[in-house]
């Protein structure tokens, strides 16, 4: 039986040292509006979780009230859970863009400010692999490394990319 370990920090990974080395500010996602929008997705999933709280603070006849209270306050605090969960999935993602042009794949972060950064160029000729499989848009350099691996959500998009490499 073996056991593998990983490190706990994410600055231990090899390609988070690849991505650090470029790392230049080229925008936001949202724009002016993205603070507002954080702001009252936030006050949303706490509101949420808050009302999962107080529907205990008047006291109940009987038993059947306290059953629904207590599914109200769990659907409440879940669905509250949820939206909070959407904050932060929604500005922790990476992507990639394709430039036929350039003949080159660029690579981004986004922080949880929403401000983008450039994070790498690589060109086309230099990758030893380029795959949409299964949902994710991978591609990897001449020495086998992954340099990019993001999901693609909706056909659309999966479409897109099969056109931009059959132009490469």
């Amino acid at each position: 039986m073996t056991m593998t370990s990983l490190p706990d920090l994410a600055e231990n990974f090899e390609a988070f040292e690849r991505r650090a080395e470029l790392r230049e500010p080229v925008g936001t996602t949202g724009g002016a509006g993205m603070l507002w929008r954080n702001a009252l997705i936030l006050c949303a999933g706490l509101g949420l979780m808050l009302a999962a709280a107080g529907i205990w603070a008047f006291p109940s006849v009987d038993h059947a009230e306290r059953l629904i209270r207590l599914g109200a306050s769990l659907g409440l605090f879940g669905i509250g859970a949820v939206v909070l969960g959407t904050l932060s999935a929604r500005t922790t993602r990476g992507r990639a863009e394709i430039d036929t042009r350039s003949r080159e794949i660029r690579t981004y972060d986004i922080d949880s400010r929403g401000r983008v950064f450039l994070t790498g160029r690589h060109g086309l000729d230099q990758m030893s692999e380029i795959s949409l499989r299964d949902g994710t848009f991978t591609a990897r350099d001449g020495e086998g490394r992954v340099v990019v691996s993001v999901p693609v959500a909706g056909r659309a998009r999966a479409r897109a990319i099969r056109q931009a490499l059959a132009l490469v």
